[in-house]
């Protein structure tokens, strides 16, 4: 069996967004491979590009 490594088995899958919860203003974590931003605060979820969307927009 061939050997390989695995980068998203030792690293954090989730990194801090630069961005603002659309829905209470908390601070997003970034989850990349799935394409999705969540809230620190009250844990709603987003698609990362409804937030890049609407941070573009204001």
């Amino acid at each position: 069996m061939a050997e390989f490594k695995n980068p998203y088995a030792e690293e954090d899958p989730f990194v801090k967004a630069h961005f603002d919860c659309l829905k209470c203003g908390g601070k997003l974590w970034e989850y990349a491979i799935q394409g999705q931003m969540v809230c620190e605060d009250c844990r709603a979820v987003f698609r990362s590009a409804d937030v890049f969307d609407a941070q573009v927009q204001t």
